[in-house]
């Protein structure tokens, strides 16, 4: 067995067998996240890949995707392997959302830090539902860019990262004070995934978090027609706001953090 990092066409191989909604996050690294990706493959001793472990750069965790083609794929050896390829610190933490197919075989080779939290995937479906355009909620620009960070603080918004702007924000301001904000994860023909939506807490339960979603949504359709967004599934207010949005629930995840 021995481990190295994937070559280009061997990434676009495995691109062709991904369905996408499956492994969203795994074809995200593969697609739009690829610049900033690093793929490990696990090969046995006659050259068969086993699976695949991929690493984002440039979020404040260690961020982690994978694609498992055969169940004899041993996870630790290749996290091992990138933790010294790159000159991961002892003691770091590692995480990923692990699909609810995958679930079992994955906890059977890995024991989580924290308790696993379970996470939907919902897909934008029903353009009817979205309320009519709010002229309170506003396209913000560079001079926003302080609040806007201020506020991904603020909210404990843990992926938001600066490149992040180079998506649109919406947002409401008052009293020259950012009431409510959101934006995208990803923001691009192929597929679009909303993120980073807050609303500072003397504001909540006026509905500014259901204009921002609607927003988002409505022009995040219009450059592709695959709009998705992750919530946990506990947070049952926001997947009753999501679905009257016209968003359902096509896949389950497990947000799964690990002793690298």
């Amino acid at each position: 067995m021995f481990h190295r990092r994937l070559k280009q066409k061997e990434r676009d191989c495995i691109l062709k067998d991904i369905k996408k909604e499956k492994q969203l996050l795994f074809y995200s690294y593969l697609t739009v996240r690829q610049k900033k990706t690093i793929h490990y493959g696990q090969f046995t001793d006659d050259g068969e890949l086993l699976g695949i472990i991929a690493y984002l750069k440039g979020l404040p965790f260690h961020a982690f995707s994978y694609y498992f083609i055969k169940e004899t794929i041993k996870i630790h050896p290749l996290l091992s392997y990138i933790k010294t390829d790159l000159r991961i610190p002892d003691g770091s933490i590692g995480s990923t959302l692990v699909n609810e197919r995958d679930q079992t075989f994955f906890l059977s080779q890995i024991e989580p830090v924290h308790p696993v939290k379970e996470m939907l995937l919902m897909k934008h479906t029903d353009l009817a539902c979205l309320p009519p355009t709010d002229d309170r909620v506003i396209r913000l620009d560079l001079t926003h860019f302080d609040m806007i960070q201020l506020k991904m603080k603020e909210f404990n918004a843990m992926a938001f990262i600066e490149e992040e702007f180079n998506f649109p924000f919406f947002g409401v301001m008052q009293n020259e004070d950012l009431i409510a904000v959101g934006g995208y994860h990803i923001f691009d023909r192929d597929y679009v995934e909303v993120g980073n939506i807050g609303t500072v807490e003397h504001m909540r339960r006026k509905g500014w978090g259901k204009r921002i979603s609607a927003e988002l949504t409505r022009k995040g359709r219009e450059i592709s027609k695959d709009v998705y967004l992750y919530v946990f599934s506990d947070n049952i207010p926001a997947v009753k706001l999501y679905e009257s949005l016209g968003y359902q629930c096509i896949s389950k995840f497990y947000l799964t953090e690990f002793d690298m």
